[in-house]
């Protein structure tokens, strides 16, 4: 299904210009391609309008290959990360990329651990929103989830599910939990998004359950979103300048470790103003932020 571009931004009845929340095409970093399929390269390319390559391997250079993979898309070289997915992620969003894809990871909670790191090193350098897209080797049939396991949920996951959804011609399928609150940030956001997604037909299903993870691990999907707000953590006073912070277990966390773990299909993980935050719900002194 092709997306026609109507527009970076469209004016509101107060003349205001609006940018639009969903891109047809939009600038996507990649953090070391050599370890995706060339199938998982085609699905990145169709939604990119350019490909920021980065590498934490100065002997793989991929531009060659992905400029035949995707003879559209303007490839642009990214550099060497030092710092993993942590490092790639706050280096993608310097790059204004808002999402960053890469491979499935072979260390899960580790990589899980980075990134949520990268997503607040992002947002306290002033990119609070990231999303880092797991691309599996095939791309699986189905609807996109988007869902909570807890009942926190970004605006920008909504966005995210409406806009992948949009490009890869399928519906959207919203799972919430039936109990618990229900706390979206960013909700205008997504607001925004579904409208665009109507205007485009983009079809949403609305689902609540008792556990919408299992709903998820046990559905047929292409797609997973799942957002990672704030989290309980805290960093190391002894530690060295820029040493991660230490987190604890975080239901949301753990949902998208459960996806990676068992879930077939691509996962998105949706940081949205990530902040560090201590057992009784204070921001650390030391994480807070301007604004």
């Amino acid at each position: 299904m092709g997306v026609r571009d109507r527009g970076a931004a469209r004016e509101s009845p107060g003349g205001r210009r609006v940018t639009r929340v969903i891109e047809a095409k939009r600038r996507i970093a990649v953090f070391d391609g050599h370890r995706l399929s060339d199938r998982a390269v085609d699905r990145i390319a169709r939604a990119a309008a350019s490909l920021v390559l980065l590498s934490s391997d100065a002997l793989f250079d991929e531009t060659a290959r992905f400029r035949t993979l995707c003879p559209d898309v303007d490839i642009v070289d990214g550099g060497l990360v030092r710092g993993g997915v942590r490092e790639a992620i706050l280096r993608a969003a310097a790059q204004d990329c808002k999402m960053l894809a890469v491979a499935t990871p072979l260390h899960r909670r580790r990589f899980l651990l980075e990134a949520v790191n990268g997503a607040i090193d992002a947002g306290e350098a002033g990119h609070p929103t990231v999303a880092v897209m797991v691309m599996r080797d095939n791309e699986v049939p189905g609807d996109v989830a988007v869902f909570s396991n807890t009942g926190e949920a970004s605006g920008y996951g909504l966005a995210f599910a409406l806009e992948i959804a949009l490009r890869r011609g399928v519906s959207v399928a919203r799972i919430l939990p039936k109990k618990g609150l229900y706390v979206r940030r960013a909700a205008e956001v997504g607001h925004r998004a579904d409208v665009e997604a109507g205007g485009y037909g983009v079809k949403v299903r609305y689902r609540k359950v008792a556990r919408p993870l299992d709903t998820v691990l046990r559905g047929e999907f292409t797609l997973a979103v799942h957002s990672v707000l704030d989290v309980i953590g805290r960093r190391s006073t002894r530690a060295e300048p820029g040493a991660p912070a230490r987190i604890q277990h975080d239901a949301n966390v753990d949902a998208v470790l459960w996806l990676l773990r068992f879930f077939k299909g691509d996962v998105l993980l949706v940081g949205d103003a990530v902040r560090l935050r201590d057992g009784r719900g204070r921001v650390p002194e030391d994480s807070a932020t301007e604004g």
